[in-house]
């Protein structure tokens, strides 16, 4: 018999558990300890496979420690990509590129197994100085005076929008960043013009995004779970700008918290200013290094990025948002000091249209809940199979929120894989006795949020400098929008509604 014709093609990702978030290019990073293993399944044949089983064999880092776990398909339509996720412990990883097995297996093939690597850094935060440091193998990114517009004093209070109802999320928020220094130092140190890039793929600067990411997401963890429990190695302030920043959203409290999925959400958006500030095409220490080629014999030792920018609008999800930047690059060698500054204007490119949704206007208890979105792309087509990671938030009449993946595998309420559609259900009768243990009940109008964030397909093997210029995680549809404006009303916005009789 031949081998299984589903495997994993591109590199898993990481989600925290909590939140529900894919971090920054779903990069592991060990400052969060519990964290979700995911990969795209794909079946690469032109039939349907029936009875399948999927396994995560074996991580090449001991100190990774996944739970033993056993997925289960009655069927993988032809073509499709199934996601499936793994909860692994990551508090004793080590910093790199690590190796992760998986094996499948079909009704009629012997076992496949896929390796592909994953990538972990270590993210630590020095109280004294108020600073981080991100360690890799290739070097460790020292990221210090972190400024940015920090929640206003009304965050966490309740507040109200055009149907009167909203209650701002706890005294957590995002912090959108707006200034910071990133010092490298390279292991080895290097001659020549440029040194090794990060993990041999993504820019230096999403390292800083995962540190404020990290940042934000420890103590949205910390809310979450109590912070007298040993969920993380990070903590840490933004130093204050004006203006302040607004954001409101319903509270609940469910399976998973789902109301800090919203607070992830917009951390992670939040964050994403550095990365749209910093260049997508190249960073600001690839261009600082080559507009400064060390004299021969050199060897570089350290390397030194101070970035400011002003954000004229919001940085809100999918949206071509404008960062005003000024940075300086400064090489240290052997022999010399070389500097670099430039001033200039950037784009978020991570953009997207609009969503269209899908669901019954009337459900019957109790009959599952089900969603159906597609998300635009920015030339008109639609996102499809593993190009996003997608979740929907059902919100219970009562205000409880329950979360759900979307995915456009062929399976459940997907009427087809890679069809653009990704689709999502809930099931009344589970959630019914959560509902009952708060004096709530499943009769009334349902809400509907849908979120997306993209996912860095590039291919193994794929030159460092081409690797670099794509990155995932950024979300590119969102229900919950930040603003700096207060008069603004709450943004958290449904985009459809389902009433259950």
């Amino acid at each position: 018999m031949s081998a299984t014709p589903l495997q994993v093609l591109t590199r898993p990702f990481a989600i925290e558990p909590v939140t529900n978030i894919m971090l920054p290019d779903g990069i592991f990073d060990n400052a969060i300890y519990n964290l979700r293993i995911a990969a795209h399944f794909t079946n690469t044949s032109s039939t349907a496979l029936t009875n399948v089983t999927v396994y995560l064999e074996s991580v090449s880092d001991p100190g990774i420690a996944p739970l033993a776990e056993t997925f289960t398909f009655p069927s993988i339509p032809a073509g499709a990509s199934v996601l499936v996720q793994w909860p692994a412990n990551f508090q004793f990883a080590t910093p790199g590129k690590r190796l992760v097995s998986f094996v499948a297996r079909a009704d009629g093939f012997t076992s496949r197994r896929s390796i592909q690597q994953i990538f972990v850094s270590e993210t630590r935060f020095n109280a004294a100085t108020n600073s981080y440091t991100c360690r890799i193998e290739e070097g460790t990114l020292h990221v210090s005076h972190l400024q940015g517009h920090t929640p206003a004093q009304t965050w966490g209070s309740t507040g109200t929008n055009s149907d009167g109802k909203c209650h701002c999320p706890p005294p957590y928020g995002p912090n959108v960043p707006t200034g910071l220094t990133m010092g490298w130092t390279p292991n080895p140190a290097y001659t020549g013009v440029h040194g090794d890039l990060p993990f041999s793929d993504p820019w230096w600067k999403i390292l800083a995004i995962i540190v404020a990411a990290v940042a934000a997401l420890v103590a949205i963890i910390a809310a979450a779970l109590g912070a007298g429990k040993a969920n993380f190695s990070a903590g840490g302030t933004f130093e204050e700008t004006d203006p302040s920043v607004h954001c409101c959203t319903p509270k609940g409290a469910a399976n998973g918290k789902p109301e800090f999925t919203v607070a992830g959400v917009a951390s992670t958006i939040a964050s994403g200013a550095i990365v749209v500030a910093c260049s997508d095409a190249a960073d600001p220490f690839f261009r600082g290094q080559a507009a400064t080629p060390p004299a021969p014999g050199e060897t570089t030792v350290a390397e030194q990025v101070v970035a400011k920018w002003e954000l004229p609008e919001p940085p809100n999800a999918g949206i071509p948002y404008t960062a005003d930047v000024s940075w300086t690059y400064q090489r240290v060698t052997t022999g010399n000091t070389y500097s670099h500054s430039v001033t200039e204007t950037q784009t978020n490119i991570h953009v997207a249209g609009d969503v269209e949704m899908d669901t019954p206007a009337t459900v019957h208890a109790f009959d599952p809940l089900w969603v159906r979105a597609k998300f635009e792309k920015a030339d008109g087509g639609f996102f499809k199979g593993p190009e996003v990671y997608a979740l929907c938030l059902f919100q219970a009449p009562g205000g409880l929120f329950f979360a759900q993946p979307l995915t456009d595998d062929g399976l459940g309420f997907d009427p087809g894989a890679n069809d653009g559609v990704y689709a999502g259900s809930l099931n009344l009768e589970l959630v019914r006795r959560i509902l009952l243990s708060q004096d709530q009940d499943v009769y009334g109008v349902w809400r509907v949020f849908v979120f997306a964030q993209d996912v860095n397909l590039t291919k193994p093997g794929t030159p460092p400098e081409i690797a670099a210029q794509t990155i995932g995680g950024f979300f590119v549809s969102s229900a919950i929008e930040i603003t700096f404006d207060p008069n603004l009303p709450c943004p958290l916005k449904s985009q459809a509604a389902i009433t259950v009789v």
